[in-house]
């Protein structure tokens, strides 16, 4: 299964992401099951996103579950992970979005994504955020992408 967790440049320390990824494992595994799960944080450069016309704050976490998984589950799963994470960020309700999709669902929308692309600009923008994400987990113990970078 997979996650992308999409925040904005400074918002969260290195600490935070590390906290907020055990949290977001223990949670799915406490809900969802014990799936592998693969997170990737994507960071936008500041002023780069707006919510409510101003400066984004905003954080979006996209994730995988089992296809079919029930719908009153997934909104317990969602409130728990809710909760959890404006315990590590004190973030506002108004800043944060969950979203769990049926894994094939999940797995349309990133094909969708990179259809955008030509083949060579697939190969290239698989090749750099894969080197970025697997340079990030050596050096700091999370996959991170910047965006607009």
């Amino acid at each position: 299964m997979r996650s992308i967790i999409a925040i904005q440049e400074g918002q969260l320390s290195l600490d935070q992401l590390k906290q907020l990824e055990t949290v977001v494992r223990r949670v799915y595994a406490e809900h969802i099951g014990d799936y592998e799960l693969s997170i990737v944080w994507t960071v936008a450069d500041k002023k780069h996103t707006v919510t409510d016309r101003q400066w984004s704050r905003s954080s979006a976490c996209t994730i995988a579950v089992p296809n079919g998984f029930p719908l009153d589950k997934r909104q317990t799963f969602l409130l728990a992970l809710e909760g959890e994470w404006r315990a590590v960020t004190g973030q506002h309700p108004d800043q944060m979005s969950f979203s769990a999709f049926d894994e094939d669902n999940f797995k349309q929308v990133i094909k969708g994504n990179l259809a955008r692309f030509s083949p060579l600009g697939r190969f290239l923008f698989l090749a750099r955020t894969m080197f970025r994400v697997m340079q990030s987990k050596r050096k700091h113990g999370v996959m991170i992408s910047l965006f607009n970078q």
